[in-house]
């Protein structure tokens, strides 16, 4: 289960959640796309559990989950150039 299977099976909105936990929209967005990870005060911490309605083992493996599939689906950056156009490099000191 990820963030917003979570958020999901409380029915909740986006817009219900950043409200209740007095948050941007746009922070429980990057939650659930797993560009950030929830970061709260020990009583958000609380007020989410509740309003999740999950116990805090389900939070974190969520969190984890969205994570891990942000980068399952962005593998990264594509090489700037090929391995065969890199040049050495030499390590030797330059004397002037």
């Amino acid at each position: 289960m990820d963030m917003q299977v979570l958020r999901e099976r409380a029915g909740l909105s986006r817009t219900e959640v950043a409200f209740r936990l007095a948050i941007s929209e746009t922070s429980v967005r990057n939650w659930e796309a797993g560009r950030t990870e929830p970061t709260m005060t020990p009583k958000k911490y609380l007020d989410a559990l509740r309003l999740f309605k999950c116990t805090p083992e389900e939070l974190a493996a969520a969190s984890e989950k969205s994570i891990n599939q942000r980068h399952k689906r962005k593998p990264g950056r594509p090489k700037r150039f090929p391995d065969s156009q890199l040049t050495q490099v030499n390590d030797s000191p330059v004397h002037s």
